[in-house]
C-alpha cells in the first residue's frame, strides 16, 4: 500500500513539473539577447552614476569654461542659474579644478589658509568615483596636497599632505566663503582666491602662472545624458581608469553591451535603441528613488539628509562589511555632486522632496516654510529650490535663493522666518521668495553653514513645508 501511494505521489509531481514545463514562457536566442541587454544596461547606468557624472562636470570644464587640467574655474560673483551643476548653491562662489596625473604625474595643490573674520575655504578633493579622500579648507587651515597616481612607487617628498589615489583622475571642489558681501571683505576674498595654486610636481621648483577662468555669465552644462551618451562616457572613463578589484564582476557584466576596457565602444544601432530606453528608464528610477531612501531627520517629518542612510554611515565610501550599496550610490549622486570626507564639519545639509502631507512638491503650487527662529549656524544658513527633473537650478530663474544673509528678508517678532515657494511671490513677501516653475516637481536644500551642536544632535526643529494655496 504504502509503494502504491508513493507511486502515486511521484506521479503527481511529474505532472505537475510536466504542466508547469508547458506554461513556462518560450524566448527566441534573438528575446534573450535583447532582454539581457535591456537588464544590463539599466544596472550600468545605477552602477556609473558616479564617474559618469564626474566625467559630465569635466567635459562641461574643457568645453564651457574652456579649460585644461590644473585650470581653476570660478564663480567670483556667486552662482546663476547658468551654473547647471547638480545642487549648486548660490550663496557661496565655488572653485573647481580637475588633474590627471596619468598626464602629468603628481599634482601639487596649495590652499592658502583663511583670512580670520573675512574670508575662508571649505572643499574636498575625490577620486574619479566621487570617492572623496579628504576635505580641505576646515577649520581655517591651509595645506599643500601632493595628489598621487594609482601606480606611484617613488619617494614622497617632504613637506606635503600625500593623497594616494586609486584613479588617475581627481576633481577638487572649494567654496569660497565670506564673511559679509562687503567691498573689503569681497577683496581679501578675491585675493585668497588667487593664491590658490595648482601644478605638477616636476615644476615645483618654478610653478607655472595658476591660470584662473572667471565663469561668471557662462552656462556651465554639465547635466548627465541619460541616453546612448551615457554609455559612451561609461566606456571612456573605464579606458581611462584603473580596473579595482571591487568592480570586477560588474566589468564582467558590461561586455554585452560592448563596453570592454582597451576596446572601442561602438554598439550597432539595434543596440544603440536598447541603451537609448535603457537609460531613460534608469533615470526614472534613480528620481524616484532618492525621496524613498533618505531617512527621516526629525520624527514624524520630511527633512531629511539627501543621501541613502549607508552613505551617512559611511561617510560617502558606501560600503559595509555585508555589501557595498550601488544602488544607494547611484540615487544619490544622482541627485547632486561632490560627496564630503565629513559630515557636519563647516556645513550640514538637509532636503525634502514632500510636503507636510506627504505630497510631491509642485510648481503649480504655493508653499510655505516656517524656518524656526535661532538656526544653529555660526555664519549663515540659506534655503534653494531644484528642479526634480535635473536637480540644478530651474533655467532663466532669478529668484534662487532666501538666505540670512539677505538684508531685505523680514523677520517674525521672534526672530523666525517665513519662506514662500511657487511661480509667483505673495504680496509684500518678494524678499522671502523662492521660485518654482510651474507646471514641474522641485526639492528644496536647507544648508547650515558653521552648524552648530543643535543642528546635529536635532534639538533645533523646523517643521516640513505647507501646501497654503
Amino acid at each position: 500500500m504504502a509503494k502504491l501511494i508513493s507511486m502515486f505521489v511521484v506521479g503527481l509531481l511529474l505532472l505537475a513539473q510536466s504542466a508547469t514545463a508547458q506554461e513556462a514562457k518560450t524566448f527566441t536566442p534573438e528575446e534573450l539577447k535583447t532582454r539581457t541587454l535591456e537588464r544590463r544596461a539599466v544596472d550600468a547606468v545605477i552602477w556609473g552614476v558616479p564617474i559618469v557624472s564626474l566625467d559630465m562636470m569635466r567635459q562641461a570644464y574643457f568645453r564651457d569654461g574652456k579649460a585644461q587640467y590644473n585650470d581653476i574655474i570660478w564663480w567670483p560673483k556667486g552662482a546663476t542659474w547658468k551654473n547647471q551643476s547638480l545642487a549648486t548653491n548660490t550663496i557661496v562662489r565655488y572653485v573647481y579644478f580637475f588633474s590627471n596625473t596619468k598626464k602629468s604625474g603628481p599634482v601639487v595643490f596649495e590652499l592658502p589658509p583663511a583670512v580670520s573674520g573675512s574670508a575662508g575655504f571649505y572643499g574636498t578633493i575625490m577620486d574619479s568615483w566621487q570617492v572623496p579622500l579628504t576635505d580641505v579648507g576646515v577649520g581655517g587651515k591651509g595645506g599643500k596636497y601632493l595628489l598621487l597616481p594609482p601606480d606611484f612607487k617613488g619617494v614622497v617628498p617632504t613637506g606635503y599632505i600625500p593623497l594616494r589615489l586609486k584613479t588617475y583622475n581627481s576633481y577638487t571642489l572649494i567654496r569660497s566663503i565670506l564673511a559679509s558681501d562687503s567691498e573689503e571683505v569681497v577683496r581679501t576674498g578675491d585675493a585668497l582666491v588667487k593664491k590658490i595654486k595648482v601644478y605638477p610636481l616636476s615644476k615645483a621648483a618654478q610653478p607655472p602662472q595658476q591660470n584662473f577662468i572667471d565663469m561668471t555669465g557662462v552656462l556651465y552644462e554639465p547635466a548627465g545624458p541619460y541616453s546612448y551618451d551615457f554609455y559612451v562616457s561609461l566606456a571612456r572613463m573605464l579606458n581611462e581608469e584603473p580596473a579595482q578589484t571591487k568592480d570586477m564582476q560588474m566589468l564582467g557584466m558590461l561586455l554585452p553591451l560592448g563596453i570592454e576596457k582597451g576596446k572601442t565602444f561602438d554598439p550597432d544601432s539595434g543596440t544603440r535603441t536598447v541603451l537609448n530606453s535603457a537609460a531613460s528608464e534608469a533615470h526614472a528610477w534613480l528620481l524616484d528613488g532618492i525621496g524613498r531612501v533618505a531617512a527621516p531627520w526629525w520624527p514624524g517629518e520630511h527633512w531629511a539628509i539627501p543621501s541613502a542612510p549607508i552613505g551617512v554611515k559611511t561617510t560617502f565610501l558606501w560600503q559595509v562589511p555585508e555589501y557595498f550599496d550601488v544602488d544607494g550610490r547611484g540615487i544619490t549622486l544622482a541627485d547632486w555632486f561632490g560627496p564630503v570626507s565629513k559630515l557636519g564639519g563647516s556645513s550640514f545639509y538637509l532636503a525634502t522632496y514632500f510636503d507636510s502631507n506627504g505630497s510631491p512638491l509642485q510648481g503649480a503650487n504655493s508653499y510655505r516654510l516656517h524656518v524656526s527662529a535661532n538656526v544653529p549656524v555660526k555664519e549663515f544658513w540659506s534655503i534653494t529650490v531644484y528642479d526634480m527633473a535635473t536637480s540644478a537650478l530651474f533655467r532663466n530663474a532669478d529668484r534662487l535663493v532666501v538666505s540670512s544673509t539677505d538684508k531685505g528678508v523680514q523677520k517674525n517678532p521672534d526672530g523666525s522666518v517665513d519662506v514662500y515657494f511657487g511661480p509667483k511671490a505673495p504680496a509684500g513677501k518678494e524678499a522671502n521668495w523662492v521660485y518654482a516653475a510651474e507646471g514641474k516637481n522641485w526639492f528644496p536644500w536647507f544648508r547650515f553653514y558653521g552648524p552648530e551642536k543643535a543642528a546635529e544632535d536635532k534639538s533645533w526643529r523646523m517643521p516640513d513645508i505647507e501646501k497654503v494655496n
